[in-house]
């Protein structure tokens, strides 16, 4: 506690430096490259025994004390004639590209999630709409009709639809490397089917729809009742 005490007070003295320069000067402060640098390593080392920012919060910020005040004697140790105030920008400096990456990689795993989530629901509604037009293919026989919807009712079916790309005037489709031309032809047909009864909004929706290429993936471990939709050759 006394040791965090004593921090919270250089700490201050800090701030207030840094509040006091910002009125006496506008001008960007200069750091040297080699202060730049040494604010990295001393970061590093300070993760090494634990230390870390919190980068939702401010590098004077009491959460983040013991970091900043570990860099700062850190980089007083191998250069004490530099300028305090050099140092304070430095880190702050380091502290900033920090909360940068971290909002960075945090809007990635953001936009990611969104992608394979709007993918799995494309597959989801591609695999509802095909089971509902089975029953509406009057040319099929009832064998035909049972076995494609047992192959659509499996728990991962949705899996199995082609995935679709999302492109400035629709999407392309992709079939998978390893369907058999069987099940494309009864894609295509059930898809076909779909769009004679759909509404018009589906109807418009669908329509941008067009094949692009095939994607590579390792064919699905199926049933051997379900073989037929895996190209054998």
């Amino acid at each position: 506690m006394e040791k965090l005490s004593i921090v919270k007070r250089d700490v201050k003295g800090i701030k207030e430096e840094i509040e006091k320069k910002k009125q006496e000067t506008s001008e960007p402060i200069q750091i040297p490259n080699r202060i730049r640098s040494a604010v990295k390593d001393a970061f590093i080392n300070g993760q090494q025994i634990s230390l870390s920012w919190n980068c939702s919060k401010r590098f004077m910020d009491e959460e983040n004390l013991e970091m900043t005040d570990f860099i700062r004697k850190s980089i007083q140790g191998i250069a004490p004639d530099e300028n305090i105030d050099v140092i304070n920008a430095a880190i702050k400096r380091y502290f900033t590209s920090q909360k940068e990456a971290a909002n960075r990689q945090r809007k990635n795993k953001t936009e990611s999630h969104k992608k394979r989530q709007a993918t799995y629901e494309r597959k989801k509604e591609k695999l509802k709409r095909r089971s509902m037009s089975i029953e509406k293919k009057s040319g099929w026989s009832k064998e035909k009709k049972a076995k494609v919807s047992n192959f659509l009712k499996l728990q991962e079916a949705h899996k199995y639809m082609s995935s679709d790309e999302e492109v400035d005037d629709g999407f392309l489709s992709h079939p998978y490397s390893w369907e058999s031309e069987e099940w494309r032809r009864i894609k295509d047909s059930l898809d076909k089917k779909f769009l004679e009864t759909c509404p018009p909004r589906s109807k418009r929706l669908l329509a941008k729809r067009t094949r692009g290429s095939v994607r590579e993936q390792e064919p699905p471990k199926v049933d051997i009742t379900h073989s037929w939709v895996i190209d054998e050759s």
